[in-house]
Protein backbone atom coordinates (compact mmCIF):
# COMPACT_ATOMS: atom_id res chain seq x y z
CA UNK A 1 0.00 0.00 0.00
CA UNK A 2 1.46 3.48 -0.26
CA UNK A 3 0.00 7.10 0.57
CA UNK A 4 -3.85 5.07 0.15
CA UNK A 5 -6.02 6.96 2.69
CA UNK A 6 -9.00 4.73 4.59
CA UNK A 7 -12.08 4.49 1.33
CA UNK A 8 -15.20 3.90 2.03
CA UNK A 9 -16.05 0.18 0.84
CA UNK A 10 -18.72 -2.08 0.04
CA UNK A 11 -18.29 -5.66 1.40
CA UNK A 12 -21.07 -7.83 2.23
CA UNK A 13 -19.55 -10.71 3.26
CA UNK A 14 -17.77 -9.73 7.12
CA UNK A 15 -16.02 -13.19 5.91
CA UNK A 16 -13.90 -11.32 3.44
CA UNK A 17 -10.23 -12.00 3.23
CA UNK A 18 -8.44 -9.16 4.99
CA UNK A 19 -5.26 -8.65 5.21
CA UNK A 20 -2.10 -6.39 6.81
CA UNK A 21 -0.17 -4.10 4.07
CA UNK A 22 2.81 -2.03 4.45
CA UNK A 23 2.51 1.64 4.49
CA UNK A 24 4.56 4.23 2.43
CA UNK A 25 4.85 7.83 2.98
CA UNK A 26 6.65 9.76 0.38
CA UNK A 27 7.75 6.49 -0.75
CA UNK A 28 9.71 5.30 2.19
CA UNK A 29 7.89 2.50 4.29
CA UNK A 30 7.01 3.15 7.91
CA UNK A 31 6.16 1.54 11.04
CA UNK A 32 2.37 2.01 10.71
CA UNK A 33 0.38 -0.94 8.96
CA UNK A 34 -2.99 -1.18 6.50
CA UNK A 35 -6.05 -2.76 7.31
CA UNK A 36 -6.98 -3.97 3.83
CA UNK A 37 -9.97 -5.73 2.68
CA UNK A 38 -10.88 -7.60 -0.73
CA UNK A 39 -14.53 -5.53 -1.69
CA UNK A 40 -17.18 -7.33 -3.76
CA UNK A 41 -15.35 -6.85 -6.70
CA UNK A 42 -11.81 -8.84 -5.64
CA UNK A 43 -10.18 -5.60 -5.30
CA UNK A 44 -7.82 -4.89 -2.00
CA UNK A 45 -9.02 -1.52 -0.19
CA UNK A 46 -7.73 0.33 3.01
CA UNK A 47 -10.08 0.34 6.05
CA UNK A 48 -8.07 2.20 8.27
CA UNK A 49 -3.73 2.32 9.16
CA UNK A 50 -2.88 1.10 12.59
CA UNK A 51 0.11 0.96 14.89
CA UNK A 52 2.71 -1.87 14.09
CA UNK A 53 1.50 -3.44 17.02
CA UNK A 54 -2.07 -3.74 16.40
CA UNK A 55 -3.10 -7.43 16.05
CA UNK A 56 -5.35 -8.37 13.14
CA UNK A 57 -8.19 -10.64 14.03
CA UNK A 58 -10.15 -11.74 10.96
CA UNK A 59 -13.68 -12.33 11.58
CA UNK A 60 -13.03 -15.64 10.57
CA UNK A 61 -11.33 -16.25 13.49
CA UNK A 62 -13.69 -14.51 15.81
CA UNK A 63 -16.55 -17.16 14.39
CA UNK A 64 -14.41 -20.31 15.08
CA UNK A 65 -13.69 -18.99 18.31
CA UNK A 66 -16.95 -18.33 19.32
CA UNK A 67 -18.04 -21.48 18.10
CA UNK A 68 -15.82 -23.52 20.25
CA UNK A 69 -16.52 -21.37 23.45
CA UNK A 70 -20.40 -21.72 23.30
CA UNK A 71 -19.98 -25.73 22.58
CA UNK A 72 -17.75 -25.34 25.66
CA UNK A 73 -20.84 -23.62 27.65
CA UNK A 74 -22.99 -26.71 27.76
CA UNK A 75 -25.71 -24.56 26.57
CA UNK A 76 -27.92 -24.35 23.05
CA UNK A 77 -27.42 -21.00 21.49
CA UNK A 78 -29.59 -19.54 18.60
CA UNK A 79 -28.57 -17.00 16.50
CA UNK A 80 -30.64 -13.89 16.57
CA UNK A 81 -29.53 -11.40 14.27
CA UNK A 82 -25.90 -9.91 12.90
CA UNK A 83 -24.56 -6.34 12.20
CA UNK A 84 -21.98 -5.80 9.34
CA UNK A 85 -20.70 -2.47 8.36
CA UNK A 86 -17.72 -3.20 6.50
CA UNK A 87 -15.46 -2.40 9.59
CA UNK A 88 -17.24 -3.54 12.19
CA UNK A 89 -19.12 -6.98 12.87
CA UNK A 90 -21.33 -8.30 15.51
CA UNK A 91 -23.52 -11.53 15.94
CA UNK A 92 -25.79 -11.49 18.51
CA UNK A 93 -27.14 -15.35 20.43
CA UNK A 94 -29.62 -16.57 22.42
CA UNK A 95 -29.30 -19.37 24.71
CA UNK A 96 -31.71 -21.59 26.22
CA UNK A 97 -31.78 -20.68 29.50
CA UNK A 98 -34.61 -18.54 30.40
CA UNK A 99 -35.96 -16.93 33.36
CA UNK A 100 -39.27 -16.21 34.12
CA UNK A 101 -40.24 -12.41 35.34
CA UNK A 102 -43.85 -12.94 36.61
CA UNK A 103 -44.18 -9.53 37.53
CA UNK A 104 -44.49 -8.66 34.07
CA UNK A 105 -46.20 -11.28 32.63
CA UNK A 106 -42.37 -12.44 30.54
CA UNK A 107 -39.51 -14.60 30.24
CA UNK A 108 -35.91 -13.47 30.04
CA UNK A 109 -33.15 -15.51 28.02
CA UNK A 110 -29.31 -15.38 28.45
CA UNK A 111 -27.92 -13.66 25.56
CA UNK A 112 -24.50 -12.53 24.09
CA UNK A 113 -22.87 -10.34 21.75
CA UNK A 114 -20.08 -11.30 19.78
CA UNK A 115 -18.19 -8.12 18.04
CA UNK A 116 -15.28 -7.57 16.33
CA UNK A 117 -13.44 -4.48 14.17
CA UNK A 118 -11.30 -3.50 11.96
CA UNK A 119 -11.10 0.32 12.30
CA UNK A 120 -10.12 0.00 15.94
CA UNK A 121 -13.87 1.13 16.80
CA UNK A 122 -14.06 -1.93 19.49
CA UNK A 123 -12.02 -5.01 20.93
CA UNK A 124 -12.95 -8.35 19.61
CA UNK A 125 -15.84 -8.83 22.70
CA UNK A 126 -18.07 -11.14 23.93
CA UNK A 127 -20.73 -9.17 25.71
CA UNK A 128 -23.40 -10.81 28.17
CA UNK A 129 -26.92 -9.75 27.68
CA UNK A 130 -30.28 -10.73 28.72
CA UNK A 131 -33.76 -11.02 25.80
CA UNK A 132 -36.90 -10.60 26.51
CA UNK A 133 -38.63 -13.07 24.61
CA UNK A 134 -42.35 -11.93 23.70
CA UNK A 135 -40.32 -9.93 21.29
CA UNK A 136 -36.69 -10.73 21.76
CA UNK A 137 -35.82 -7.49 22.49
CA UNK A 138 -32.38 -6.85 23.32
CA UNK A 139 -31.22 -5.92 27.20
CA UNK A 140 -27.63 -4.38 27.10
CA UNK A 141 -26.15 -3.37 30.35
CA UNK A 142 -22.70 -3.46 30.60
CA UNK A 143 -22.92 -2.14 34.37
CA UNK A 144 -24.88 -5.61 35.48
CA UNK A 145 -23.24 -8.28 32.61
CA UNK A 146 -20.15 -9.47 31.94
CA UNK A 147 -18.15 -9.36 28.97
CA UNK A 148 -14.87 -11.00 27.65
CA UNK A 149 -12.37 -9.03 25.49
CA UNK A 150 -8.88 -9.81 23.57
CA UNK A 151 -7.17 -6.51 22.54
CA UNK A 152 -6.04 -5.55 19.47
CA UNK A 153 -2.44 -5.07 20.73
CA UNK A 154 0.53 -7.66 20.58
CA UNK A 155 0.02 -11.41 20.54
CA UNK A 156 -2.55 -12.62 22.77
CA UNK A 157 -3.95 -16.02 23.24
CA UNK A 158 -7.88 -16.62 23.92
CA UNK A 159 -8.73 -17.86 27.26
CA UNK A 160 -11.44 -20.30 26.18
CA UNK A 161 -11.64 -21.04 30.34
CA UNK A 162 -11.84 -17.80 31.26
CA UNK A 163 -14.56 -17.19 28.76
CA UNK A 164 -16.91 -19.70 29.59
CA UNK A 165 -16.77 -19.24 32.67
CA UNK A 166 -17.34 -15.49 32.64
CA UNK A 167 -20.76 -17.00 30.41
CA UNK A 168 -21.45 -19.05 32.73
CA UNK A 169 -21.68 -16.27 35.13
CA UNK A 170 -24.74 -15.00 33.10
CA UNK A 171 -26.80 -17.21 34.76
CA UNK A 172 -26.49 -15.15 38.26
CA UNK A 173 -26.60 -12.00 36.47
CA UNK A 174 -29.95 -12.85 34.45
CA UNK A 175 -31.32 -13.76 38.18
CA UNK A 176 -30.17 -10.54 39.57
CA UNK A 177 -31.99 -8.65 36.96
CA UNK A 178 -35.04 -9.72 37.81
CA UNK A 179 -35.92 -7.26 41.33
CA UNK A 180 -34.87 -4.70 38.59
CA UNK A 181 -37.48 -5.20 36.15
CA UNK A 182 -40.02 -5.16 38.95
CA UNK A 183 -38.95 -1.86 40.15
CA UNK A 184 -39.57 -0.86 36.66
CA UNK A 185 -42.88 -2.04 36.49
CA UNK A 186 -44.13 -0.20 39.85
CA UNK A 187 -42.87 2.80 38.29
CA UNK A 188 -45.83 4.44 36.48
CA UNK A 189 -45.54 5.82 33.04
CA UNK A 190 -46.16 9.15 32.63
CA UNK A 191 -45.59 12.21 30.13
CA UNK A 192 -42.63 13.56 32.79
CA UNK A 193 -40.92 10.32 32.55
CA UNK A 194 -41.02 10.21 28.47
CA UNK A 195 -39.96 13.68 28.71
CA UNK A 196 -37.24 13.16 31.20
CA UNK A 197 -35.99 10.01 29.61
CA UNK A 198 -35.84 11.91 26.36
CA UNK A 199 -33.81 14.49 27.48
CA UNK A 200 -31.79 11.90 29.49
CA UNK A 201 -30.73 10.26 26.56
CA UNK A 202 -28.59 10.66 23.51
CA UNK A 203 -31.29 9.07 20.89
CA UNK A 204 -31.46 11.24 17.88
CA UNK A 205 -35.37 12.80 17.89
CA UNK A 206 -36.22 11.16 14.52
CA UNK A 207 -36.40 7.66 16.61
CA UNK A 208 -38.40 9.40 19.35
CA UNK A 209 -41.43 9.25 16.71
CA UNK A 210 -40.75 6.22 16.07
CA UNK A 211 -40.80 5.05 20.13
CA UNK A 212 -44.04 6.78 20.92
CA UNK A 213 -45.91 4.91 18.03
CA UNK A 214 -45.52 1.36 19.93
CA UNK A 215 -46.30 3.22 23.48
CA UNK A 216 -49.74 2.38 23.10
CA UNK A 217 -51.01 0.66 26.31
CA UNK A 218 -48.08 1.63 28.25
CA UNK A 219 -48.30 1.94 31.44
CA UNK A 220 -44.79 1.47 33.31
CA UNK A 221 -41.20 2.60 32.92
CA UNK A 222 -40.85 -1.28 32.02
CA UNK A 223 -43.46 -0.73 29.50
CA UNK A 224 -41.25 2.02 28.33
CA UNK A 225 -38.21 0.69 28.29
CA UNK A 226 -39.68 -2.50 26.17
CA UNK A 227 -40.73 0.12 23.53
CA UNK A 228 -37.25 1.36 23.06
CA UNK A 229 -34.99 -1.45 22.84
CA UNK A 230 -37.77 -2.67 20.56
CA UNK A 231 -36.82 0.15 18.39
CA UNK A 232 -33.03 0.00 18.63
CA UNK A 233 -33.24 -3.82 18.56
CA UNK A 234 -35.00 -4.09 15.37
CA UNK A 235 -34.21 -0.82 13.78
CA UNK A 236 -30.54 -0.01 14.91
CA UNK A 237 -27.73 1.41 13.14
CA UNK A 238 -24.78 -0.39 13.24
CA UNK A 239 -22.08 0.40 16.00
CA UNK A 240 -24.43 3.37 16.97
CA UNK A 241 -27.29 1.46 17.55
CA UNK A 242 -25.51 -1.14 19.89
CA UNK A 243 -23.90 1.96 21.77
CA UNK A 244 -27.17 3.18 22.20
CA UNK A 245 -28.69 -0.37 23.37
CA UNK A 246 -25.83 -0.14 25.95
CA UNK A 247 -26.81 3.21 27.44
CA UNK A 248 -30.14 2.28 27.62
CA UNK A 249 -29.88 -0.56 29.54
CA UNK A 250 -27.33 0.97 31.83
CA UNK A 251 -29.81 4.05 32.14
CA UNK A 252 -32.89 2.13 33.16
CA UNK A 253 -31.39 -0.62 35.27
CA UNK A 254 -29.71 2.31 36.78
CA UNK A 255 -31.26 6.20 37.64
CA UNK A 256 -34.84 5.02 36.59
CA UNK A 257 -34.34 1.75 38.82
CA UNK A 258 -33.19 4.22 41.59
CA UNK A 259 -36.56 6.08 41.48
CA UNK A 260 -38.11 3.12 42.84
CA UNK A 261 -35.24 1.90 45.37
Amino acid sequence: MSERKRSRVKVSSPFADVRVAPVKVSGSEVSNQAIEIRDDHGDWQCLNIHSSSYNLIPNVRVSEIIDDILIQTGQLWTPEREIWTGRYWAKLFRSDLEIDAPEVGDTLGLGLRVENSYDGSCQFRIVLMGFVLSCTNGMVSPRHFSSFSMKHIGIEEVSYSLAVARIRQGVDELEDILPLVSRLNRIPLTTDLVSQVANETSLPNREWGEICKLLGGSETAWDLMQCITHRLSHHGRGRAGILSEEQIGDYFLGRICNRAA
